[in-house]
């Protein structure tokens, strides 16, 4: 016979979790083609460096270079 999954408690109050992760569900699309050497570069870095998420990947890539140029492009005044 197969073992019952044990189910996970959270000791948050009813609700709570879904109201402060509700804003984080992602809804929106974004489709970007790679040629095949982008590809290959991208399937070698994430074989090379064991990532499994390339989507996850991707998406810190970009953010985190849309960060650093906003940083770098920051207002100062002195």
């Amino acid at each position: 016979m197969a073992r019952k999954k044990k189910s996970k408690k959270h000791n948050l109050a009813p609700g709570f979790r879904s109201e402060r992760q509700s804003h984080l569900v992602r809804r929106y699309r974004k489709t970007i083609l790679f040629n095949e050497k982008e590809l290959s570069l991208i399937n070698q870095f994430c074989e090379k460096y064991s990532v499994r998420n390339k989507s996850a990947f991707i998406r810190n890539i970009v953010i985190s270079h849309i960060l650093e140029q906003m940083d770098d492009n920051y207002p100062r005044l002195f």
